[in-house]
């Protein structure tokens, strides 16, 4: 059976545990009754208010149509309001509403203990070296796209 030549490598290191870190959140998070759609969609909005669907769409790398889908259910469910967009009269800014309160608590709560679990047996030390190098990529990497560190990708 063919394979790859190219050995396994930090970048493929990265996908595998970003994976494994949304299945440990996810596993945490089941009596939340979310799907993984909605608690990556209600995250993205906490640090994003105002986003508009299909920057959603991108943070969330997912089709439009299934982030609307996605919206309609957050939107339904009381978390979640669209207010119309004062520059563009065809999209609709995301906001998350009082009701929603709890939930990102509990999500924040249920995210610290991921974390502790990710960085478990890491000293202080460690963990903000391991953090610098992080940041370190992803600045490589948004110079590679040419944006600053202020540029939403």
């Amino acid at each position: 059976m063919p394979q790859s030549r190219v050995p396994v490598g930090p970048a493929s290191l990265i996908v595998e545990i970003a994976r494994l870190i949304r299945k440990d959140f996810g596993q945490r998070a089941e009596h939340l009754n979310l799907t993984q759609s909605q608690w990556r969609a209600l995250y993205q909005i906490s640090h994003r208010p105002g986003i508009n669907q299909a920057k959603l769409a991108e943070k969330l790398e997912v089709h439009p149509v299934s982030v609307t889908q996605v919206v309609d259910r957050l939107v339904k469910a009381g978390w979640v309001v669209r207010e119309p967009d004062p520059m563009d009269r065809r999209a609709v800014r995301l906001q998350l509403t009082q009701a929603c309160v709890p939930l990102l608590e509990e999500m924040d709560r249920i995210s610290i203990e991921t974390r502790e679990t990710v960085l478990a047996g890491l000293d202080d030390a460690q963990r903000k070296d391991f953090e610098a190098v992080l940041r370190h990529v992803r600045a490589n990497l948004r110079q590679a796209f040419g944006a600053d560190e202020h540029d939403d990708l």
